[in-house]
């Protein structure tokens, strides 16, 4: 009888996850989700219709994606369906493209401040990480010179957020357009995470379109649609083909039902889902800014391009677990550490919730750093 010996992928922890698992329900003041709020069923019928005939099947599925959404996905993005996978939100899309794309001793550049699973799932499945710095002192911009300095041919993968995140800055198309310029120089993808881009508070279009620029995307983020959890990824063909084999060893088909009401909405609502976040996200952004430069002795910001949460930097002499860990229990207001994203001496601020919440929870932010500033 023979043993046959496989080697265990353990999952890494993610910090940012559990930090916010564990706290968000205990929390008075939350300013730690990136989401806006959710859309009400009522919502929904007003944009459009979300009823299904009596004999739709509950069981239907689509293993290469609902024709309604593809098609919706087709007009956003000017493309074929045959460059689409639809997913279970833009966590599996990423991961799919990870796991079909790098190889054990592989390289990746990623950006730093960043989204910790952007970095954790490719080193999970062996690959080697390199930092590209984006800057405080440079706003946050990627600077596609610097990119030169860190790339082999060993890279097969560039991965980028716009929005950023966390900080909200927004990067411009030349800057990408010069990064995959450079990838594509050494046979290199470059993967950028739109999920926040819709939540520009400036004119902003897709990456998609640019020869090796990969884009995933999910309606969880700025559409108020996180339940239905439906997510995308818009590639090359080779890519896509790539990506949709790798699906099925992972849910094989997305939610059907989601997958067709994400469509039906996306379709005839989309930019009035936009707008709904605008409303919201755009006088708190004022609020917030007017706040920071009254409160210089605690933070200096980089002020977001859209979204809702922010990266500022303080003044104190503390890790950023700690500051955040005295916050929550002093004033129950929950805020992110800077080290989850890579990044020590700052906070993830976000700023979704209603606005006299905010007013509240920027009060009870002051007065936990007046008392930390009084104790350091």
């Amino acid at each position: 009888m023979s043993c046959v010996m496989f080697a265990s992928m353990q999952a890494p922890r993610i910090d940012l996850f559990e930090w916010l698992l564990r706290n968000a329900p205990n929390a008075t003041y939350n300013l730690a989700f990136s989401n806006i709020h959710g859309l009400t069923i009522r919502e929904y019928k007003a944009f459009a219709e979300p009823s299904f005939s009596d004999s739709f099947e509950l069981g239907s599925n689509a293993q290469y994606g609902a024709d309604e959404l593809k098609q919706t996905l087709c007009s956003m993005y000017s493309c074929d369906p045959h460059n689409i996978v639809t997913t279970t939100g833009a966590t599996e899309g990423n991961f799919l493209l990870f796991s079909s794309l790098l190889s054990k001793g592989d390289e990746f550049i990623i950006e730093q401040p960043g989204y910790q699973p952007m970095w954790l799932t490719p080193e999970m499945l062996g690959a080697y990480r390199i930092n590209l710095p984006r800057l405080f002192e440079n706003k946050f911009k990627v600077e596609s010179e610097t990119l030169s300095n860190y790339i082999t041919k060993k890279t097969k993968l560039v991965v980028l957020t716009n929005l950023h995140n966390p900080s909200g800055v927004l990067m411009d198309k030349k800057t990408i357009i010069s990064v995959a310029k450079i990838a594509s120089e050494y046979g290199a993808y470059v993967l950028v995470d739109e999920i926040f881009l819709d939540g520009s508070f400036v004119a902003a279009s897709s990456s998609f379109g640019i020869p090796n620029v990969i884009v995933t995307g999910s309606a969880t983020k700025i559409y108020g649609l996180g339940g239905l959890h439906s997510g995308w990824v818009i590639a090359p063909p080779e890519v896509a083909t790539l990506c949709q084999r790798m699906k099925a060893h992972t849910t094989g088909a997305s939610s059907y039902t989601s997958e067709i009401m994400t469509a039906r909405i996306l379709r005839v609502a989309r930019h009035e889902l936009i707008k709904r976040f605008k409303e919201r996200g755009q006088p708190n952004r004022e609020y917030l800014r007017k706040w920071m430069r009254s409160h210089t002795e605690f933070f200096d910001w980089v002020e977001p391009d859209g979204g809702i949460m922010c990266f500022p930097r303080y003044h104190l002499k503390m890790s950023s677990v700690d500051l955040c860990s005295s916050l929550f229990q002093s004033q129950k207001i929950l805020v992110n550490p800077g080290s989850y994203f890579n990044q020590e001496g700052f906070v993830r601020i976000s700023y979704g919730c209603e606005l006299p919440l905010l007013q509240d929870a920027l009060d009870a932010l002051e007065k936990g750093m007046q008392s930390l500033q009084a104790h350091h």
